[in-house]
Parts: structure tokens; C-alpha cells; sequence
């Protein structure tokens, strides 16, 4: 199927497509932390693809750090376990596409602020996160429908950065693009040799750039190395930190670089620094790159 003008599987459901999206690094690479984050809690498992006592099970869990979070305290067990069965209800009846992450990250986004522009306002004018120690559907509910509409942005901006379904531009066009890419990857190289360092190139730049050498056997395969890896975590954690996202700060801290979102940007650094060296090596070898990249004319 094709909507917009850009590729989306056929035949899939809303939460299938995502999990295939997250593979797309320009979908990842469009998107800030937090949002990136919530695009990733969107691809987990659904509160329809829950059993109830599966549910009901993470449920317990879940409710009692989000209480502890917010400031709320169940007066009894009896009090707890009817929050946790009216929960699951109203998740399993209204809320059956979101996922448990969504649901933690709902709670955490309106403690922190970035849930304010979707949330009723008070007398005052501000944005109502508050559950005057009533944990109820009252509250389940605007705290979750906030969460809708922010996440829904954070939807459409992951569509839109969805490569386009490609074209069949004619010969010349094709021709006109390819020089041109092969041209800023010449000049490119001449910067950096006359002047010592890496132009301004924008990531996708240096990946033409990078293509363009290895096509002619002047650019090995990109390996990223544990360093950029931790290198990156460090830069995502800042990030969260910086926004006050406390709970993404401990959950990278205990995943480590194994956390899904770092893999798009330290593929892009390890690239970049590919890219330095490949040119560095170019340089020292008194490589010239005309005779390599060759632009092409009419004929071929």
C-alpha cells in the first residue's frame, strides 16, 4: 500500500508497520530523544497482545513505581488491587494499541513537563497533572489521552521522515544527480586536503561521500567500534538528563550500549570517522581523487 507518496507495507497493522519503521534509520535519525523514545515504546508489545493475568502481573509492578513517582499512596491492599483490575480495564477497552511502555511513559512525560500542551487546563491556566491523591479512571484517563495526542505528533513526524517511494527520474536526470553526488564528494576531498579538516557535510552527505569511495576501492567496510558506541550512550544520557527524563537516563544506564536507539547514531560516527581517515590515507598516498571519481558525460 501507498499513502502520501511514501513506502508503507501492505497489509500490516499500525503497530507491525512501526516495528519495521524502527529499522529505517532516517525514521530514528529524524526524531529528538524523548521522541525517539516514544516511537520505541509505541513498537513493544500491545495491550491487546496481553492475556489479562499477563496484564494484570506487569500491572501490579508498574502501578506501584508510577504511585511512588507521582506521589500517590494506596490506602490498603484492597485499594491497590482495584486500581490495578480498573486499570487493566479501562487499557484493554479504550487504550488496546498502546503499550505498557507507552503507559509508563505517559505518567513519566507529564511529571516532567512534555505532556503540558495536551493536558485540560486549571482555573489558573495550567495545565492539570495532578491527581489530588485520587489514582483513578479520571486521572488514568487525561493522563493517557495527553499521551495520544503528544504521541501522535511524534507519529506523524516519524511518517513524514519515511523515504519516499522512489521515482523513475530519465537517463539525463539520473546522470545530472550521479555528477553531482560524485562532484561534492571530489570537492569534498580537496577541502580536507588543502585545508586539514572535514567540510560541513550533513549525514547523508557523508554517506554518499563514503559510497562513492568504496564503490572504487578507496573505502573499506564501516565497523563500529566499542569506544563510539559508549560514546554515543554518554551523548543520549546527557540528553535525557538535560530534559529532565530521569527514567531514560537509569534505563540506558542499565542497558548499556546495547539500547536499541544508539545503534543509528553510532553507525554515523563511526562513518564519519571512516570518512577522516579514508581521506588522511588519501592524502599521505598522494591519491588523486579525479581518477577514481569520474564524472560522467552523455554517453555513459
Amino acid at each position: 500500500m501507498e499513502q502520501n507518496n511514501k513506502i508503507v507495507p501492505a497489509n500490516k497493522s499500525a503497530v507491525m508497520i512501526r516495528r519495521e519503521m524502527v529499522k529505517i534509520p532516517a525514521v530514528l535519525g529524524a526524531l529528538e530523544p524523548v521522541e525517539r523514545a516514544v516511537f520505541l515504546a509505541s513498537t513493544d508489545k500491545t495491550i491487546a497482545e496481553f492475556s489479562g493475568a499477563e496484564l494484570s502481573a506487569e500491572l501490579d509492578r508498574t502501578l506501584t513505581w508510577i504511585a511512588k513517582d507521582i506521589g500517590y499512596k494506596a490506602t490498603d491492599v484492597a485499594d491497590k488491587q482495584y486500581l490495578v483490575i480498573r486499570t487493566a480495564e479501562i487499557l484493554r477497552r479504550y487504550y488496546p494499541q498502546l503499550t505498557l511502555k507507552d503507559f509508563r511513559m505517559a505518567f513519566e512525560m507529564s511529571l516532567t513537563g512534555e505532556l503540558d500542551e495536551f493536558l485540560p487546563k486549571g482555573r489558573d491556566g495550567q495545565p492539570d497533572r495532578n491527581h489530588y491523591q485520587q489514582f483513578n479512571a479520571e486521572y488514568v484517563c487525561k493522563i493517557l489521552n495527553a499521551y495520544k495526542g503528544r504521541r501522535g505528533w511524534v507519529m506523524k513526524k516519524a511518517r513524514e521522515a519515511m523515504p519516499k517511494a522512489p521515482d523513475t527520474p530519465d537517463a539525463e536526470t539520473q546522470r545530472y544527480y550521479r555528477n553531482r553526488t560524485k562532484l561534492d564528494c571530489i570537492n569534498a576531498f580537496l577541502h580536507f586536503k588543502y585545508r586539514g579538516y572535514l567540510p560541513a557535510l550533513s549525514p547523508i552527505g557523508e554517506m554518499l561521500c563514503y559510497e562513492q569511495l568504496a564503490a572504487v576501492g578507496l573505502a573499506d567496510e564501516i565497523v563500529v567500534t566499542p569506544a563510539e558506541q559508549k560514546q554515543i550512550l554518554q551523548k543520549v544520557i546527557s540528553d535525557f538528563a538535560r530534559r529532565g527524563n530521569m527514567g531514560d537516563v537509569a534505563r540506558l544506564k542499565a542497558q548499556g550500549t546495547a539500547a536499541p536507539e544508539l545503534g543509528h547514531g553510532s553507525f554515523v560516527l563511526a562513518r564519519r570517522k571512516a570518512l577522516k581517515r579514508t581521506f588522511e590515507w588519501m592524502v599521505a598516498q598522494e591519491i588523486q581523487i579525479t581518477e577514481h571519481i569520474k564524472l560522467s558525460n552523455g554517453n555513459q
